[in-house]
């Protein structure tokens, strides 16, 4: 076993390409009729369906793409003028609606205690001035922490600490058949522990296959859906009896774009997914709003029947008074913004907090330091900090809710999470509601 903490260095904000959201009933032919008029040609997503990594191709092929499932497109770099021309004129403004630059995403990584500090410090860095001053929300710690439970976890022979303080082990529930994307670096295909299960994966990144080489994603899939660790016994995963759907959207280093992203999701979706979990963003800054693209598709999501989760972020250094505002996509009301804690139930010093309002807070907190998963080769496991590793666990017991309530919709599954996690002696702008607990 390797006991890590992930790093991240500053990396670049956009790719130059504009995403546009499109009149949600706007038929193929009159975008592409729309688009031809302002002198672009643009692919539709069903033309990649059997190959989905291949979308990339309709950036060379085309001016762009159209992800019909969600109403968005995403244009190629130098066409700011004809997308203005689209979202202004009376001819073509009713189907294309509005437009933002699209965004690098990256698996989030915690950077370790002696160095860091995120996008601010390295843009502060290079503009030579110091960094702002922010100002969290102002709230209270919860008065009715829960004193019948520990305060503390430790591994032991049944499972590592972040099982015990779900309260995974007394559950009588597996999220049993309940689909489950994990949108990551992949999966190790040939790991030990899941040689039984029902894994069922794409690759959307051009050139690479769907197997990790990164780690990132094998590390999250086992927190959401891994089950007994093959070697000793020992438990780390929540809903072991999941269907896995693992849609490989960042590269082997850790990086991919918006455009991969709505592939994999789009994918997701397609496949009936309950849950889509992604420990991927990019950091915001204070008073910075959310995307307005990806609250759409959150909307629609929360419609069709799928629920998004994300982590929070890990930009923040508490331990030298630097709380980081909710990243990109979680800060998105209609996506769960998921927090890390340590097994003391304490806040992770990296973990993002409540800065920004309008969809920018905490909604709920997951074991996020120190935590033991399935890992790519040869180390095959590893233990790793951030809210990367929270918030698959949040995705494990949405999983065991919806086997629990198969009828139940996103909404009622999201308000079931809130309304069950147990509260911690903490600001609600750093955890949310507090520590998500397993049904019981």
């Amino acid at each position: 076993m390797t006991n890590q903490l992930e790093e991240q260095d500053p990396k670049p904000e956009f790719t130059g390409r504009r995403l546009v959201m499109l009149d949600q009933g706007a038929k193929f032919k009159d975008i592409e009729e729309g688009a031809e008029g302002a002198s672009l040609r643009l692919a539709s997503s069903s033309d990649y369906k059997s190959h989905e990594e291949d979308y990339i191709e309709a950036f060379d092929q085309a001016d762009g793409i159209v992800f019909e499932n969600f109403g968005v497109a995403v244009i190629n770099e130098n066409h700011e003028q004809e997308i203005n021309v689209l979202t202004s004129s009376a001819r073509t403004k009713s189907i294309f609606l509005y437009d933002e630059p699209e965004r690098y995403l990256y698996a989030l990584a915690a950077a370790n205690a002696s160095g860091g500090g995120g996008f601010w410090q390295w843009l502060c860095r290079l503009l030579g001035i110091g960094r702002p001053p922010i100002t969290p929300i102002p709230d209270q710690p919860d008065p009715h922490p829960n004193p019948t439970l520990p305060d503390s976890f430790s591994d032991n022979a049944q499972a590592y600490w972040g099982v015990h303080a779900v309260r995974a082990l007394t559950s009588p529930y597996t999220g049993k058949n309940i689909p489950v994307a994990i949108l990551d670096t992949g999966f190790l295909v040939a790991h030990p522990d899941f040689q039984t299960r029902n894994v069922i994966s794409k690759s959307f990144i051009s050139g690479e296959d769907v197997n990790d080489l990164n780690g990132h994603g094998t590390h999250c899939t086992g927190n959401a859906s891994g089950g007994i660790r093959g070697s000793n016994g020992v438990r780390y995963g929540i809903s072991n009896e999941s269907n896995v759907f693992i849609g490989k959207v960042l590269s082997n280093a850790g990086s991919g774009s918006d455009s991969g992203i709505l592939a994999g999701m789009d994918w997701a979706m397609t496949n009936g997914c309950k849950i889509i979990s992604m420990s991927l963003g990019a950091p915001t800054r204070p008073g910075q709003s959310h995307s307005r693209i990806y609250e759409d598709i959150a909307k629609n999501a929360l419609n069709r029947g799928t629920l998004i989760i994300a982590a929070a972020g890990n930009e923040s250094r508490r331990s030298s008074g630097v709380i980081n505002p909710v990243g990109h996509p979680a800060n998105c009301p209609s996506i769960m913004a998921v927090a890390a804690v340590d097994r003391f139930l304490k806040v992770a010093d990296f973990s993002c907090g409540g800065i920004n309002p309008n969809g920018g807070e905490v909604n709920i907190a997951g074991p996020g330091v120190g935590v033991l998963s399935s890992y790519k080769s040869p180390q095959i496991y590893a233990s790793l900090s951030g809210t990367s590793m929270a918030t698959p666990f949040v995705s494990g017991v949405a999983a065991q809710l919806w086997e629990k309530n198969p009828s139940a919709t996103p909404t009622q599954i999201w308000q079931e999470l809130i309304n069950t996690a147990r509260p911690l002696n903490l600001p609600a702008s750093d955890v949310g509601a507090g520590l998500v607990q397993s049904p019981q």
